[in-house]
């Protein structure tokens, strides 16, 4: 579980916060299956919770007239500083704890955030080193899929030596003055590293650079007497990690990363190839993971809700065991403990009992979803998801994907009830003929905003739900904004 420590913990109480506080989204863990703490450092991309020798602690001094744009901001100061105060070092006290309880203790650092972009709100977010070096940023020079709406981005710009640098003296100053099992380089909070066009080039770099962490943490671990894992957290698609200079399939390849995460940036996505992923390292050392969020875009919980954005045990099982099925050795948990209900309870809890052991999901009901773009553009658009999809003229035919961790058949030829339910929401979707693995459906509803299949014929694994426009005489077109498929299995 990788843990920003600020929701769950530094926004919660006022200073002086004490140790027993400090490890609150630790101590939840103990009788789930949660078995490693990833506590990431960082307040913002270059300021930090613990007393950094290397950055700048996130502490207020920079702040003029206490001035901060954000209450919890201030908060987070009055706490950074009363902790270095009193000498409690959280990174100590999380390491310390993670360990009593059984847990690997592996920090996590975001390779850039760009929430300092925002420089109408979040000024106070950026280090005096960024602000003295903006030629070290990627500036204006923005990539085509920057999806915030200003004009100049204060993400650290990797083609720089220095840039690399100071983020390696940060991760060995962490590595060597804590006991840390290995090290998380997150390069999917935001995906920005090199300005635009220059990504391609910038690969050869960023491929010196892990290779270079690499090497540092095989240093600190034979001075330590172990070997420390990097795990990397990277977009769902290998394509995606190339487009932005992740050149993941050669740190495989090297055995320069002991695991890799593949997921959306910030919600669940359950449409993440995790198969090519599984597949780049077959006899490797690599371990891939599949990245479970619990903020959930363009979906409800259910039909009767007007809207939400927290997933069901329901979903969180379906993604997990998607990810098993297609060859992850693990789960790894983003934002789990910042969305929703914190300390974990009800659904929440019993996921995290469940979702780590692809045996415990077997015959349990699961709710696959098609993954919605954050910014709802269709592909056209530029988004990078497979929905929403528009069926107009010119494109009057799509064919969507849906990996399936369930085998309705075998279930039912053992004697289990298994009742399976397809639904296609959206606006003119009445005028839509649909197929499902080569076979056309007939709906058991329908309207001009849902289409409802029962019993509709699907397989484990891989299933292609085909959608073809047929005109009507309004030649209205139609577009595709959700596609839900639930599997149940009735006691």
């Amino acid at each position: 579980m990788n843990s920003d420590c600020g929701t769950p913990v530094f926004y919660k109480f006022d200073a002086p916060m004490s140790e027993s506080q400090l490890c609150r989204v630790v101590n939840d863990l103990p009788g789930t299956q949660v078995d490693a703490f990833l506590p990431c450092p960082q307040f913002s991309d270059d300021q930090f919770w613990f007393p950094t020798r290397v950055g700048e602690p996130y502490d207020g001094r920079h702040v003029q007239d206490d001035r901060f744009e954000d209450r919890n901001f201030k908060r987070v100061a009055d706490h950074v500083r009363s902790l270095n105060e009193r000498g409690i070092d959280p990174m100590r006290v999380w390491q310390r704890r993670a360990r009593g309880l059984g847990l690997l203790f592996v920090p996590s650092l975001r390779m850039n955030d760009v929430h300092k972009d925002y420089v109408d709100r979040w000024p106070s977010l950026r280090s005096h080193w960024e602000t003295q070096r903006k030629h070290l940023l990627i500036g204006e020079a923005i990539p085509a899929w920057y999806k915030h709406p200003y004009t100049f981005s204060w993400a650290m710009d990797y083609a720089h030596e220095e840039v690399r640098r100071r983020k390696l003296d940060i991760i060995t100053e962490i590595c060597t003055r804590y006991e840390v099992d290995g090290f998380d380089l997150d390069f999917l909070r935001h995906v920005y590293y090199f300005r635009r066009g220059q990504e391609a080039d910038g690969a050869e770099l960023m491929n010196e650079f892990v290779r270079s962490v690499r090497k540092r943490l095989d240093e600190i671990g034979e001075a330590k007497g172990k070997r420390l894992r990097l795990l990397v957290r990277v977009p769902p698609q290998i394509h995606q990690c190339e487009r932005i200079g992740l050149d993941v399939s050669t740190w495989i390849r090297s055995g320069w990363v002991d695991m890799v995460t593949a997921m959306a940036p910030g919600y669940l996505d359950m449409d993440a190839d995790i198969a090519s992923f599984a597949d780049l390292a077959n006899g490797t050392g690599c371990v891939i993971a599949g990245g479970l969020e619990y903020y959930v875009r363009g979906y409800k919980k259910t039909d009767k809700e007007k809207s939400t954005s927290l997933a069901t045990l329901q979903m969180l099982r379906a993604g997990a065991a998607s990810f098993w099925a297609q060859g992850a050795s693990s789960i790894y948990l983003f934002n789990y403990d910042c969305h929703g209900p914190f300390p974990f309870r009800g659904q929440k809890r019993q996921a995290l009992m469940e979702v780590g052991d692809p045996a415990r999901l077997a015959g349990r009901d699961k709710r696959y979803l098609v993954t919605v773009d954050m910014e709802v553009r269709t592909p056209e658009e530029g988004g990078d998801k497979q929905l929403p999809v528009t069926l107009d003229e010119k494109h009057d035919r799509r064919a969507l994907h849906v990996f399936v961790a369930d085998d309705p058949a075998s279930a039912r030829a053992r004697g289990s009830t298994v009742l399976v339910q397809l639904t296609v929401t959206g606006t003119g979707v009445r005028n839509l003929q649909v197929s499902i693995n080569g076979s056309n459906a007939e709906p058991a509803e329908r309207s001009d905003s849902r289409l409802l299949f029962r019993s509709p014929p699907v397989v484990w694994g891989r299933n292609t739900v085909e959608l073809r426009r047929v005109p009507d005489a309004t030649g209205a077109d139609s577009r595709v904004t959700g596609v839900d498929l639930q599997v149940r299995y009735p006691a």
